[in-house]
C-alpha cells in the first residue's frame, strides 16, 4: 500500500488567504480548489489510503473533505512546520501495512494522476528510500518516502525538515524524469498564484 499525504495545515501567511481554498482551473473549464483538485487526483490514482493533514482553521476545511474517501488528521503542532504534519500523517497510518507515502503540500496543486502512478510504479520495481519527480532537471512534488525511512523522518531536525532525509539518501534515491511541468509548480504567494493562473 502506498498512501498519499496531502499537507494543508499551514496558516498561508505569505499568501494572505488559505491556499487550500484557492480556485484551481480544471481541464474541463470548471473550477475546484487546490485541495479538491489534489483529492481528485490522488483518488483516481493508485495511492491508497489518502490522508489530509489539517491544522490552522481545520474545521473550515473539514467540510470540503467530508464527502470523499480521504481521512482527516488534525496536527495541533502545525506551527512547528511542515515536518510536524508529515509526522502526524505517518503516525495516523501506524499499524497498517504501508510500504511508502507520497507527500504533497497543498501549495503544489498541479499534480497529475500519471505522475503519481509513475512514481508508485518505479518504487514498486526498485524500492529506493526516496523517489522524486524531475522536470528538466528540477525536482518537484509529490515526494515518495519508503517506510524504511519513516524513523528518519521522525528524527529529522525541525529546522531542516524532510529535506534532511532526502539529503542523507542522495546516493541511493531515485529521480524519475517526467514530462509534466506541474511537478515544479509552487504557489506560495499571491504573485505565484497570478503567474500560475496566467499559464493555465
Amino acid at each position: 500500500m502506498i498512501a498519499a499525504i496531502i499537507l494543508a495545515a499551514g496558516e498561508s501567511r505569505r499568501m494572505g488567504s488559505p491556499k487550500a481554498r484557492l480556485p484551481f482551473p480544471e481541464s474541463d473549464g470548471s473550477e475546484s480548489t487546490f485541495l479538491t483538485h489534489l483529492l481528485r487526483v490522488f483518488g483516481l490514482s493508485r495511492a491508497e489510503p489518502i490522508v489530509v493533514v489539517l491544522g490552522h482553521d481545520a474545521s473550515a476545511l473539514e467540510d470540503e473533505i467530508s464527502s470523499g474517501p480521504a481521512r482527516v488528521v488534525v496536527n495541533d503542532d502545525y506551527r512547528e512546520g511542515m515536518l510536524s504534519s508529515i509526522q502526524a500523517g505517518i503516525a495516523s497510518l501506524s499499524g497498517e501495512p504501508i510500504d511508502a507515502v507520497l507527500v504533497c503540500p497543498v501549495d503544489h496543486p498541479d499534480v497529475s494522476r500519471a505522475v503519481v502512478d509513475a512514481l508508485i510504479s518505479r518504487f514498486e520495481k526498485e524500492h529506493p528510500p526516496v523517489v522524486l519527480p524531475v522536470f528538466h532537471g528540477h525536482r518537484g512534488h509529490p515526494v515518495l518516502f519508503s517506510a524504511s525511512v519513516f524513523e528518519e523522518l521522525e528524527r529529522a531536525p525541525k529546522e531542516v525538515g524532510a529535506r534532511r532525509v532526502v539529503w542523507d539518501h542522495e546516493k541511493n534515491l531515485l529521480e524519475v524524469e517526467v514530462s509534466d511541468p506541474g511537478v515544479t509548480v509552487d504557489v506560495d504567494t499571491s504573485r505565484d498564484y497570478r503567474a500560475f493562473r496566467d499559464k493555465t
